[in-house]
């Protein structure tokens, strides 16, 4: 039986390998959200956190035609998008985040990735639409990322300008990406703040409140996320992105310390150490040690 079996399943898997990468088809994914959804929605509450995303979608979907997009499915706040003109892909992308991050609403982040995909009952399968989406995850708020792989396919449209993001690592790929980010050079920048409560764009001339604190105006989409954030400052700000930065910055100050004390004083007791009084590192590694208090000090401060 087991002669027999053998060559009937390896033709069976055979055939499949081939139907699925003869059902495969190139395009560009592009995957359109939400950034801040989570702290949206306790904010605001469920109910108009269902509704800004069900205009977002349908202004999303409103533009489609135009660049010859296909909406295959909505996931939460994010909108998965195929297009196969990688150009118009791009345009799509950064026409979405600069018309639809307004005061008032989320910004808007994109991220997109060319290759084949195969369909199966509406849907899109397969690692280029894994990656798109990974990308999107990985962008900032008003941003729009491609991966190299649509970078070369898109070449240098008039008027837009693909900025080198670096590579880096995504979820169960072994080599690290290359991303670019977007931008178009007509469309200028908008000024506009993000509330750290809800994390809506807030343009400061329109602002529903502000408030100063330690030497940083923070803007408020309303009176209400003003009031949230003057009960608890600390539970904001220490997500931010400014309260990331500091304290990365004092682990690696620590980290840097711990290093080269523990290095230099291997060597020096190694060498026999110095009889005649202190050594002269050790002065300096205490000079660091308090500036490392007062580096941890300004920390606490800003959160």
């Amino acid at each position: 039986m087991i002669p027999i079996i053998t060559p009937i399943i390896t033709h069976m898997a055979t055939d499949m390998s081939i139907g699925s990468k003869s059902e495969a088809a190139t395009a560009t994914f592009l995957f359109a959200d939400l950034a801040g959804f989570t702290a949206l929605t306790e904010a605001h509450g469920d109910a108009e956190a269902l509704e800004i995303v069900a205009t977002f979608a349908g202004r999303v979907r409103a533009l489609l035609p135009e660049y010859g997009g296909e909406e295959i499915k909505t996931i939460g706040d994010e909108v998965m998008i195929r297009v196969e003109d990688p150009v118009q892909a791009m345009c799509l992308g950064l026409r979405i985040v600069h018309e639809l991050a307004a005061p008032g609403s989320p910004p808007v982040r994109v991220g997109m990735h060319s290759g084949p995909a195969i369909p199966r009952d509406g849907d899109w399968f397969g690692a280029t639409v894994n990656l798109a989406s990974r990308v999107a995850g990985a962008a900032k708020a008003g941003e729009v990322l491609l991966t190299e792989g649509t970078c070369r396919h898109v070449g240098q449209p008039a008027g837009l300008e693909l900025e080198k993001r670096g590579s880096r690592y995504f979820r169960h790929l072994p080599e690290p990406v290359l991303v670019y980010r977007a931008h178009d050079t007509s469309v200028p920048d908008r000024d506009l703040e993000i509330d750290p409560v809800c994390h809506m764009a807030v343009d400061p001339g329109a602002a529903g409140g502000s408030r100063h604190r330690r030497g940083v105006t923070y803007y408020f989409c309303s009176a209400e996320c003003q009031e949230i954030f003057a009960a608890a400052p600390r539970r904001y700000l220490a997500t931010s992105a400014a309260a990331r930065a500091a304290r990365k910055g004092f682990l690696i100050n620590l980290t840097v310390f711990l290093l080269a004390s523990t290095i230099n004083g291997i060597v020096w007791l190694l060498g026999g150490g110095h009889h005649d009084g202190p050594p002269t590192m050790l002065l300096f590694y205490g000079a660091w040690a308090v500036a490392l208090v007062l580096h941890y000090r300004a920390v606490r401060r800003l959160l």
